[in-house]
């Protein structure tokens, strides 16, 4: 069904974009305008005409007919010309109820920017083929308008639609809804480039836009890495496969970094490493000398069999050269070996920590905010990730990743790391409940200025500060985050010049939504049925539904 409108009066003032906010009903039409140009002569003569019928019926109309006046001055000097133009709305709907609503919400934009329309009856037929290009003997309804005016009604603006093939990672990785109903294409990657960031209050679902985002990108099928808080993703990584590790504080992790292979880029983060752990409470940095300690001691180190290297052993190396002070090398790793308070991170019996699963998750919220346990932990996690990294498509996530990553070891490596990622066909994902954090954070602004994508979920109390001043938004994209509802399931993505509202609407897919973001009940539930049956998801991931749905 359908029906066509067209414009018998306009608004006394036009503006550029008046036509937009159309773009933003949930309606399929075909909107269709023409503009005649009208020679000088004859447009003069219209004026003229118009102007006596107003003075003759004393109307009173005085600024319609300053507003005359000024017109036809324009056009005698040449700053305007004037034409005949037309403009008609054909609405398209499934049914008659569906056809009224389209009619009556095309009729209010209309209203609201002072264009009076008719619903074509009689010049119905006219109307629509008036639609087909040279067809200008079909229009009922013609104005006399400016060139300027016609401006103000061109059609120049549009929701953004992304880029559905021709991608670095070749199709797009999944498709949005934008507010207008059109299909937005979401990519990582502007250009060779895919880092970015998902900025959003707690409760606006976060989470589940990043695991939604890891799923959909499974297709290319790339590594993926999420390093997690609070077991938000841990159901997600496990039900498509995934290993999931639980840094728990004072248990022991199972990693030993000693036990790398000996190769002279792991010879190298190992000294880097070692001065991390060394320097860690805030000592003295390494003297030459001591420096030159500790290649000796890696050297022998590496020289020994691999049961044999554990710190506990290492610092005995370091005990041979040392005096035995207080601020020796021994006694300044002393608490990271045997009995020491962080022993339990890296003085390991055996280097357990396995990468050859496409799907890797690590939670470290024990640890998120011990900065001394956190950064070696991070620093070795990253050196096995990125010497695994031989071009095949990787995708790192870190939610929270400005708290991880906020670090002086690391604010002058990240531009570097983030750059060999790139050069490797990796991308990293940040995302932060705390713009505020972000921004204090020692590595935001490269991060920043490293992310082409951003993604903004809705936050009411989003300052412009923070929003426009350090993320660079506009006035009026922080207008709409600010308004945008979180049940609405909606947020504003910035990628290279697009920037649009989308949605990702799940509503009545519960049981995916309780995948894709844990929650502490449903995640007990796993670990309960995990430990009934095993850890393949084939076992346990349909029986975590059904008793999901039964409580």
């Amino acid at each position: 069904l359908g029906a066509v409108l067209s414009v018998k009066e306009y608004a006394s003032t036009t503006g550029a974009g008046m036509l937009d906010n159309l773009l933003a009903l949930p309606h399929e039409f075909i909107l269709c305008q023409s503009f005649g140009f009208v020679d000088r002569q004859t447009s003069l003569s219209a004026m003229n005409e118009a102007e006596r019928k107003m003075i003759a019926t004393e109307s009173g109309a005085e600024s319609l007919i300053l507003d005359i006046q000024d017109a036809r001055n324009d056009l005698a000097s040449g700053l305007s010309t004037f034409g005949e133009h037309h403009i008609s709305l054909t609405v398209h709907a499934g049914d008659k109820d569906r056809l009224d609503f389209g009619i009556s919400d095309i009729l209010s934009v209309f209203t609201n920017i002072g264009l009076i329309s008719a619903r074509e009856d009689v010049n119905l037929e006219p109307a629509f083929w008036a639609n087909l290009p040279g067809n200008f003997s079909y229009i009922a309804r013609r104005s006399l308008i400016s060139n300027k005016n016609f401006a103000s009604f061109a059609s120049l603006h549009t929701f953004p639609a992304g880029s559905k093939t021709g991608n670095h990672w070749g199709e797009a990785i999944t498709r949005l809804e934008t507010t207008s109903g059109t299909p937005y294409w979401f990519n990582f990657h502007e250009r060779d480039v895919g880092n970015f960031t998902v900025i959003g209050p707690t409760g606006t679902g976060k989470t589940v836009l990043l695991t939604f985002l890891m799923a959909q990108a499974q297709r290319v099928k790339p590594r993926s890495v999420y390093f997690d808080k609070d077991r938000g993703a841990e159901i997600f990584i496990r039900a498509i496969g995934g290993d999931y590790t639980n840094v728990i504080s004072g248990e022991p992790t199972g990693l030993n970094p000693l036990q790398i292979d000996d190769t002279p880029a792991n010879r190298a983060f190992i000294k880097d490493w070692l001065d991390l752990i060394i320097t860690s409470d805030g000592g003295a940095k390494l003297s030459p000398q001591e420096s030159d300690i500790l290649s000796d001691a890696i050297r022998a180190n590496f020289e020994t069999p691999p049961h044999h290297r554990r710190l506990r052993y290492f610092s005995e190396l370091l005990a041979g050269y040392d005096s035995g002070d207080a601020y020796s090398l021994s006694a300044r790793i002393a608490k990271w070996h045997s009995q020491g308070e962080k022993a339990w991170l890296f003085d390991n019996e055996e280097d357990t920590l396995s990468l050859g699963n496409s799907t890797l998750g690590f939670d470290l919220t024990s640890i998120l905010d011990d900065a001394a346990s956190r950064a070696p932990w991070l620093m070795y996690i990253f050196h096995r990730i990125s010497s695994r990294m031989d071009g095949q498509k990787t995708i790192i996530m870190l939610d929270e990743g400005w708290k991880m990553l906020d670090d002086p070891v690391f604010t002058y490596r990240i531009k570097d790391w983030m750059k060999t990622i790139r050069k490797q066909n990796g991308i990293l994902g940040f995302a932060t409940q705390s713009v505020r954090d972000a921004l204090n954070s020692d590595v935001g602004d490269t991060i920043i200025e490293q992310s082409p994508t951003q993604v903004f979920l809705p936050n009411n109390k989003a300052s412009e500060e923070d929003y426009c001043k350090g993320f660079g938004l506009t006035h009026h994209e922080l207008k709409l985050i600010r308004e945008i509802s979180p049940d609405s399931r909606c947020f504003l993505i910035k990628h290279g010049s697009d920037s649009v509202i989308a949605r990702l609407d799940l509503s009545g897919m519960d049981d995916f939504i309780a995948v894709l973001s844990g929650r502490t009940e449903s995640v007990n539930l796993m670990d309960q049925i995990i430990s009934e049956t095993s850890p393949n998801p084939e076992d346990w991931l349909g029986l975590f539904i059904q008793r999901r749905t039964q409580t």
